[in-house]
């Protein structure tokens, strides 16, 4: 299941450019002070606050090379992560903050992933138009590329295994959520 999970998260990567992207807003307001969130609670509350602003602390357990628009942060459960990219005022992360504590202070992001999604995606490799997914597998690190070749394979397998997880889930797509860092502090 774990190796599932894995799978999704990099081939959610690969789709930021989908024309179908959806962002969804809560109609619950902030009000007064920021939401200050734990790793674990980002994950069980992301869904229900979309575009909204919160604070998190993690150790930095990646850091994409590739251009330093992402990292990853992780609790005391080192399972669970957040991806967390750069934003407006920070064109890209320092490689040195590796290993460190940092605090975020950024927006929640969703990413959703519906058939529709997926059918433009199987058209352009069918069509032999698919440069602009070929584009994100360029754009992820090496761990990430070897992890969606052993995920994934093919695209065409990519996207039916993306199929085979929308059906398992449920519903009638898949959501990836992250943080658009606004600032962020170094505690160590």
């Amino acid at each position: 299941m774990k190796r599932i999970i894995i799978g999704v998260s990099i081939l959610l990567l690969l789709f930021t450019s989908c024309s179908n992207l959806k962002k969804k807003s809560t109609p619950e307001k902030m009000t007064g002070a920021v939401m200050e969130l734990s790793i674990e609670e980002f994950q069980e509350i992301a869904a229900n606050h979309v575009d909204q602003e919160i604070n998190v602390s993690g150790r930095v357990t990646h850091f994409c090379r590739h251009g330093g628009q992402r990292l990853f942060i992780t609790g005391d459960d080192t399972d669970k992560t957040i991806r967390i990219t750069t934003g407006k005022n920070i064109p890209e992360f320092d490689v040195a903050l590796e290993g460190s504590i940092i605090s975020v202070r950024g927006i929640i992001r969703e990413l959703v992933i519906d058939e529709t999604c997926l059918a433009e995606w199987e058209l352009e490799v069918l069509e032999g138009t698919g440069n602009e997914t070929q584009g994100h597998q360029d754009g992820l690190d090496e761990h990430q590329k070897q992890q969606a070749q052993l995920e994934g394979g093919d695209q065409l397998t990519q996207i039916q295994s993306i199929r085979d997880e929308i059906a398992a889930s449920g519903k009638d797509h898949l959501a990836d959520y992250w943080i658009e860092t606004i600032e962020f502090t170094t505690e160590k």
